[in-house]
């Protein structure tokens, strides 16, 4: 009479590095997910900081006529303003505009907070919005967005100027946040967010 061997309960090497295959497929997904929900957040909150930004840019442009305007000579745009911050690892981009809108908004410098003459606060914001809170004297506090890079802020100039005349009797300003590119420059303007896509 034969006799029947049983099968052990154990698994095999095929079924093992199945099974981690099905896991690391799955994970994958659910990690290509998850950074398209994050990316999709930090859209949403960039938009919303930009309307707010926005606001303040307009109480601050009804009672000095003019929305912030940086000295003659330092305009920034949407391509010229990477030096400050370009081998940064947090801030990039922008870093120059972005903290000179945060000393307009909150009214204080951007290296020791103190207050500025003849300016006043029209906008606050949280440790979590300020790149280089406890900033040193070459390295000013700026504005950050959700992905951690500076805003960028721009009021336009006369093409040509030596001085970098304003365009603000047109009421005229851009702000963007990069959507998290972190190339230098940042060309992929289809990912941005700003005050003229919202």
């Amino acid at each position: 009479m034969a006799k029947h061997h049983r099968r052990p309960d154990s698994f095999t090497i095929i079924e093992l590095l199945t099974v981690i295959a099905i896991i690391a497929i799955l994970l994958g997904i659910l990690l290509a997910a998850m950074s398209g929900v994050m990316r999709t957040a930090g859209r949403d909150r960039a938009r919303s900081e930009i309307q707010a930004m926005s606001a303040a840019l307009e109480s601050y442009k009804a009672d000095n006529g003019i929305y912030p305007t940086p000295p003659a000579g330092t305009g920034f745009n949407t391509t010229n303003d990477y030096t400050a911050d370009s081998t940064a690892t947090a801030g990039l981009g922008y870093q120059a505009s972005s903290a000179f809108l945060f000393e307009q908004l909150t009214g204080t410098t951007n290296y020791g907070q103190l207050p500025l003459t003849g300016t006043k606060s029209y906008m606050t914001f949280k440790s979590s919005q300020l790149g280089n809170d406890t900033p040193t004297s070459g390295s000013p506090i700026y504005i950050r967005d959700p992905f951690g890079n500076s805003y960028g802020y721009f009021t336009g100039t006369v093409s040509g100027a030596t001085t970098n005349a304003p365009y603000n009797g047109y009421g005229f300003f851009d702000l963007w946040s990069t959507g998290g590119d972190t190339a230098i420059p940042s060309t992929n303007t289809a990912i941005w967010v700003s005050d003229w896509s919202n």
